[in-house]
């Protein structure tokens, strides 16, 4: 079903430049706006990163705990470095190299990798989709997520890191879906592997989309097939020597995780039940303040947005809710009461992937929702960057 707010008659100028018949019989280039809404989001973007870094640098030289732990694992290449998994570090040591170990080499690698994921987003949305507003639905949504312009902001680097590799596998997947080559197997598993280096929990994630792709009729040939052996190998040769260094150092590797995750607490109510309700209300945290956003953009079609469905929003959202089951499982395994946004925030980097295909699915247009999204996104994501500085000189 495609849905048009408001539709007029359009036919080129002597330009070739489209013109859009208005109420009143006139008719007005139709270029200028399109050209606003690409470039609205672009500059956003690129104005949001470089304030970040220049903000960073500002604030000086006082390291918050994860920036420290990066300047204190600098020093050398190693396998495993604590209960984090070494990607980030490795990147760091890389660029520590380079520029030398300081805040700016600090603040510039953070923003990097967050500006690769928004990329990574794009892509896969365009890989998919094919527009380019279902793109920007996906990137201006992956920054109003909290853990991207707030948390972020703070004190992640590994969970950054993780956020690219995220947006890189789904990217990879779509390719895959597209162009099912040995190769694209191949980088699949790379990206998995690579996962697996950057967060732990990112394990969930292949784990997830092979259960989806199951469930798909249309795309489950996808893992019905020998090549998914070149992904298994391929994931096991990037992630395998890091694998090792866990199996032989598992209490260094897991231990702070599950003490924290096992937090002590004086409710009485049933551990089991306790879980729950600390998953659940994660979840709402990840991506309440998206789903107002979007609500604020689509008001008025968001039943129609929810009731489209398409092959990818489908695949999408399953790996979304499987993610979460398959996470409140190791919280019953471990008898974890406590969880955390930032601990299942790498999951929802899909989240805004999956608005924008049903948007895409949905035909909604709605006149100037890009521009109107970036402005909000905009307006959300710099108040809360200039708290995060506020912040910092208290």
């Amino acid at each position: 079903m495609h849905i048009s707010v408001t539709e007029y008659p359009s036919k080129p100028n002597a330009y070739g430049a489209e013109l859009t018949d208005t109420a009143d019989g006139s008719y007005v280039s139709a270029r200028p706006a399109t050209r606003l809404s690409t470039l609205l989001p672009i500059l956003l973007v690129a104005t949001y990163f470089t304030a970040s870094f220049i903000l960073r640098l500002l604030r000086g030289g006082d390291l918050a705990s994860d920036e420290a732990q990066q300047v204190a694992f600098s020093h050398a290449l190693q396998l495993g470095y604590g209960d984090q998994p070494p990607l980030y570090n490795w990147l760091f040591y890389c660029f520590g190299k380079i520029f030398g170990v300081s805040v700016d080499t600090l603040a510039f690698l953070k923003n990097a990798t967050l500006l690769v994921s928004c990329i990574f987003l794009g892509l896969a949305a365009r890989k998919v989709a094919g527009g380019r507003d279902t793109a920007w639905i996906s990137v201006l949504g992956l920054l109003s997520l909290p853990a991207i312009f707030l948390l972020s902001q703070r004190d992640l680097t590994h969970s950054v890191g993780a956020f690219a590799v995220v947006a890189f596998f789904l990217y990879v997947l779509a390719r895959m879906a597209e162009r099912p080559s040995v190769g694209n197997y191949a980088l699949l598993g790379a990206a998995a592997g690579m996962g697996f280096l950057a967060k732990y929990n990112f394990a969930i994630i292949p784990v997830a989309t092979v259960i989806a792709l199951l469930l798909e009729p249309g795309l489950r040939r996808l893992v019905l097939t020998w090549r998914l052996a070149v992904t298994i190998a391929v994931g096991l040769v990037v992630a395998g020597p890091h694998v090792y260094w866990v199996v032989t150092h598992l209490d260094t590797a897991t231990g702070d995780t599950l003490t924290k995750m096992r937090a002590a607490t004086s409710n009485e109510a049933p551990s089991q039940l306790r879980a729950a309700w600390q998953l659940l209300a994660s979840i709402v945290k990840c991506s309440a303040l998206t789903l107002a956003v979007f609500a604020v953009v689509y008001r008025g079609h968001i039943r129609t947005i929810f009731a489209a469905t398409s092959q990818w929003t489908r695949v999408i959202g399953r790996m979304l809710v499987i993610s979460m089951i398959l996470v409140f499982v190791i919280m019953l395994a471990v008898d974890a009461t406590l969880m955390r946004p930032k601990w299942i925030s790498i999951f929802f980097v899909a989240f805004p992937l999956y608005l924008a295909f049903k948007v895409d699915a949905a035909g909604v247009h709605v006149p100037g929702a890009i521009g109107k999204l970036t402005m909000l996104v905009g307006a959300l994501i710099f108040v809360f960057l200039g708290v995060v500085f506020a912040a910092s000189f208290h």
